[in-house]
């Protein structure tokens, strides 16, 4: 888990502060790529292989996918002889063709063929550590290719990762997938409910659900599951933090997927979460200048601020919340509403919303303080894990409350 967080965590960073490696976004020419599908093919048909071959190569688009990392790998070692590199993958999908065992032999000298046995773990794994950490972090949309300036960007999700402990981490990124994901035979992202078969297998059953490849090495990666052992390599076992982790993420009340959720919705419009420390600092400057906020708000938010710099997320929250409530009453009763008519927070967001006021997806936010609102009152302790994104995502709502407040009063 540490060493996978941690890489994921570096690409992230390099991503956001030089564009990350370009090179992980490139892929053959067409031409080599079609003449390595004719090869593929006339190998298929001569060796006879299996009828799933055809399916998940060309049917389910794997093999397109099998030779950019290999291409990516070879480029990275500073092989750019197109011929070279069509020679050299042609050997790793004859190998994987073949239903003979391929011998490699290690005293070999031939450069080519050495090539091609550095390729077969790229080929089969879908990538290097390098490529497989940008394919992850791609897919669940923590980075993005920004199309006009040529190179990688971060998203608010890859922006609020940085900030995690490893076992929030592994919560996040699973969590993601649960909203990514299509169902139980959705080959790229992990269920709800595959997840919680694993967590909660079947009394009767011994062993685990079967999982395919991508499934299980995403999970062995994030630490949840042990690395299969020579006399059962069916057999899938959890790991102490992968109970964590899965517990987490099943919980009906999981405030990462509902930061998620809301992050992703918020991108959607076109503003990207800058991390919390330059948050912060927007909203210090918004709330000086805002009409919407008196003194005594003004107040408040600056002693949630320090409470949050200082990792007092729960305090911070119960003095932010408030002041986020009177500021929404600011704006209704600025647009001739009077609060009182109105229950509760949706209900006043919903009315800012439909009145072109404020936009759905910062009114949709509000559902998740009410929502998880037992935080601020009663008995209720959470740990620092539940209250930290909820806090965050707080300061994420005013400072998104108050810019779209003021581009409303401009236009």
């Amino acid at each position: 888990m540490l060493s996978f967080t941690d890489s994921l965590k570096q690409v992230i960073a390099d991503v956001k502060m030089s564009g990350g490696a370009v090179i992980e976004r490139s892929t053959p020419p067409s031409e080599v790529l079609q003449e390595l599908k004719e090869f593929a093919l006339r190998g298929i048909a001569e060796n006879n292989a299996p009828a799933w071959t055809l399916l998940e190569w060309f049917t389910e688009g794997f093999f397109d996918e099998y030779v950019r990392v290999c291409w990516v790998h070879l480029r990275k070692l500073g092989i750019s002889d197109n011929n070279l590199i069509y020679r050299v993958i042609t050997q790793v999908i004859g190998s994987r063709l073949s239903r003979k065992a391929t011998r490699w032999d290690c005293t070999e000298k031939d450069f080519e063929k050495c090539l091609a046995l550095s390729l077969v773990d790229v080929w089969e794994q879908m990538g290097d550590e390098q490529t497989l950490t940008y394919t992850f972090a791609k897919e669940r949309w923590l980075i993005a290719w920004d199309y006009q300036k040529s190179c990688w960007k971060t998203t608010s999700l890859g922006e609020l990762l940085l900030e995690l402990s490893p076992v929030q981490t592994a919560t996040f990124v699973l969590s993601i997938d649960t909203l990514f994901s299509t169902g139980k035979c959705d080959f790229r992202y992990i269920s709800t409910d595959v997840l919680n078969e694993i967590l909660h297998p079947q009394q009767e059953n011994y062993d685990y659900p079967h999982l395919i490849p991508l499934r299980r090495d995403l999970l062995t990666r994030l630490g949840i599951l042990r690395e299969p052992d020579d006399y059962g390599p069916d057999r899938i076992e959890l790991t102490p933090v992968g109970r964590i982790v899965l517990s987490r993420v099943l919980d009906k009340d999981n405030p990462l997927k509902d930061t998620a959720s809301v992050l992703i919705a918020t991108e959607e419009v076109g503003d990207t979460l800058k991390g919390s420390v330059t948050e912060i600092k927007d909203i210090i400057s918004l709330i000086s200048e805002s009409e919407l906020v008196d003194n005594a708000n003004r107040e408040s938010i600056n002693t949630g601020i320090q409470l949050y710099l200082s990792g007092k997320y729960l305090d911070s929250l119960r003095v932010l919340y408030p002041s986020i409530e009177a500021i929404i009453n600011n704006m209704l009763s600025r647009a001739g509403q009077q609060p009182e008519q109105l229950r509760g927070l949706v209900d006043k967001a919903r009315w800012l919303e439909q009145n072109g006021c404020i936009p759905p997806d910062v009114s949709n936010a509000v559902e998740i303080f009410t929502s998880r609102n037992r935080v601020l009152h009663g008995n209720f302790s959470p740990p620092q894990d539940y209250v930290f994104p909820l806090c965050l995502l707080a300061f994420r709502y005013l400072r998104r409350l108050l810019l779209e407040y003021r581009a409303v009063s401009e236009g």
